[in-house]
């Protein structure tokens, strides 16, 4: 009897390890990494903006007025809280100084949350699927699914790459390519980049009009890059 109790814990542990070992590796199969989501952790950015203005431009030479805007965003993941969907989801905290000797100020709170299928925030109120999971190359995906605006289909043009962004080296980062419309009258660039374990570490948003002969007449150009980043 005391054999036979003894053999049925064994199996039971194996199982056990052997369930555990699959629900880690499925984890990590599907690549959440890219998204991680831990109260205490934060990550500032640099930011560029430069601004192509109508107003101020002489008439025979286009873009002739330009501004450029450098400041610093902070993110923090506050703590966690169950949505109206029902999953968990975080307060990200967003601070903002115009250098990095000034003191930081409060922006905003947004939230993110992460689904076996997607990584989804919401900034400004409007919510947006981030990443698509498992990650890989078939991967298409409307990010715009859940707000009013337009559709927009995501998809990665690169996954699984060493990157250096900033000054910082990352083993492991996915492209997701946003979107891209290039013609005559406009120039559209949208993407973000994801580090396995850190998140979101660069992201550029260009929104530009043009005159039908490449030259550019209005819009922004938004690049936001890692700095650091911690726990």
């Amino acid at each position: 009897m005391v054999r036979y109790y003894f053999i049925t814990a064994i199996i039971a542990f194996v199982f056990y390890s052997c369930e555990k070992e699959t629900a880690v590796s499925s984890f990590s199969s599907a690549n959440y990494g890219y998204f991680p989501l831990e109260a205490g952790s934060w990550m500032i950015y640099n930011v560029d903006s430069v601004v192509h203005l109508t107003d101020d431009d002489n008439t025979n030479q286009p873009d002739t007025s330009i501004v450029s805007y450098h400041f610093q965003i902070k993110e923090i993941v506050d703590s966690s809280f169950i949505d109206g969907q029902g999953n968990e989801a975080f307060r990200i905290s967003r601070y903002k100084r115009l250098s990095d000797t000034l003191p930081w100020y409060f922006l905003e709170v947004w939230v993110a949350m992460r689904t076996s299928a997607s990584a989804q925030r919401v900034e400004d109120n409007v919510r947006f699927i981030k990443l698509a999971f498992p990650i890989n190359s078939h991967a298409t995906w409307n990010g715009n699914a859940y707000n009013d605006l337009s559709e927009e289909d995501y998809s990665y043009s690169d996954f699984h790459i060493s990157s250096t962004i900033g000054n910082i080296h990352f083993d492991s980062t996915v492209t997701v390519l946003q979107l891209y419309d290039d013609n005559l009258i406009h120039r559209i660039f949208k993407q973000e980049k994801y580090a396995n374990h850190i998140g979101m570490v660069y992201k550029q948003k260009d929104s530009l009009n043009i005159n039908g002969i490449g030259l550019v007449t209005n819009g922004i150009e938004f690049k936001e890059t890692i700095q650091s980043y911690g726990h």
